[in-house]
């Protein structure tokens, strides 16, 4: 009978004793500079981890329960949110020698990245660098999962695309996640991560993303002949899925690029993909802050309010319509969801100063 291995399993409450369990032997990272108030330093000992922490409340005596699992490594933790969102009121950030995917299961999250703010909810991501000084805050329910990377496993995983059987493997090369990974590989020290936002169209990210996560702890926990070529298979299909256009919206940040930025450049590409008919109701649903911020967020980039900025879009795509296509005007005007054709026909003189009718025949 095959000998089960025994996994390690420590609850602990406070953070000299969460350190003690990372330092063992059977945790896949280790704590350097743990007492620092300023800078950590997280080093993984394994190719590749997952870790998944759930918060089981927002208040000071809740738990976040945490799980971290490797090859033939595992162990179980627990440290009080008072704790912890002491560390981040603290200011007590961390690096790590990994490339980290953090992955918002299930509620939603503060990321602070060097010193800024950033709201992550569920079915979004982001991807850290070995560069940048970051830590979480948790104010409610949630599940999150980081992926820990190392480079060698990685630049092994962008290598095998090269004597791939399936043509369309290579595509990976044409990503801003490819570009991003060994930009910091071949030239490490810049201070940048990925932000990841679902596409509009991509209804249930939280739930794809669970899946494949489980899949992934399933492989780890539970191993068999061909394991390994297993997890492999997952986590490209999850850095697949991640880079698809029609799945995820993908934007590099760098240092100098501040939260309001980036809430902003989540607005623009999520009315690029709509054409500009999202409503205000829809945005705050998926970016998770009042129409009235996000309204002062576009003002702040734009003088405009936020309907009027994704009338730029919807103005646009019905000029290219009307240049590209043959698409009657009132099938255009229903296509941009406008019930009204005077209505449109109004919007798009004032922007392009002549009507449709006019701006067709001028533009073919």
């Amino acid at each position: 009978m095959e000998e089960k291995k025994k996994r390690e399993t420590t609850f602990v409450s406070n953070a000299s004793d969460m350190q003690k369990v990372l330092d063992s032997g059977a945790s896949s990272i280790n704590v350097r500079n743990g007492e620092s108030d300023f800078s950590r330093f997280y080093h993984m000992n394994v190719p590749f981890q997952l870790t998944l922490e759930y918060c089981d409340g927002g208040k000071p005596e809740d738990y976040v329960n945490i799980v971290t699992v490797s090859f033939e490594k595992a162990v179980l933790y627990q440290e009080a949110l008072s704790v912890k969102n002491y560390s981040y009121a603290e200011n007590a950030p961390h690096l790590h020698d990994f490339f980290e995917l953090v992955i918002v299961l299930r509620g939603t999250i503060t990321q602070k990245i060097e010193g800024r703010d950033y709201l992550y909810p569920a079915g979004s991501c982001c991807l850290i660098n070995r560069n940048l000084h970051h830590m979480e805050r948790y104010t409610s329910q949630c599940s999150v999962l980081f992926i820990g990377i190392s480079p060698d496993f990685i630049t092994t995983l962008f290598d095998s695309a090269q004597n791939a059987l399936f043509s369309s493997e290579k595509k990976i090369y044409d990503t801003i996640l490819y570009d991003f990974i060994t930009a910091d590989l071949t030239h490490p020290g810049e201070r940048a991560y990925l932000d990841f936002i679902p596409a509009y169209q991509n209804r249930m990210p939280a739930a794809r993303l669970h899946a494949i996560a489980e899949a992934m702890m399933q492989t780890l926990l539970f191993s068999s002949f061909g394991a390994s070529y297993q997890l492999c298979g997952q986590l490209c299909s999850l850095l697949s899925y991640l880079s698809a256009p029609s799945d995820y919206h993908c934007t590099t940040l760098r240092l100098d690029t501040n939260s309001d930025f980036l809430l902003f450049s989540r607005i623009t590409r999520l009315f690029e993909e709509s054409d500009g008919r999202m409503t205000r109701s829809e945005l705050e649903q998926l970016l998770h802050y009042s129409g009235d911020y996000l309204n002062r967020i576009v003002n702040k980039f734009t003088g405009m309010c936020l309907y009027d900025y994704g009338l730029t879009f919807c103005m646009k795509k019905a000029a290219q319509y009307l240049t590209e296509t043959s698409q009657s005007i009132s099938a255009i005007a229903a296509k941009l969801r406008f019930t009204n054709r005077t209505h449109f026909y109004a919007l798009f003189k004032e922007k392009y100063g002549v009507t449709p009718k006019e701006y067709r025949r001028m533009h073919t």
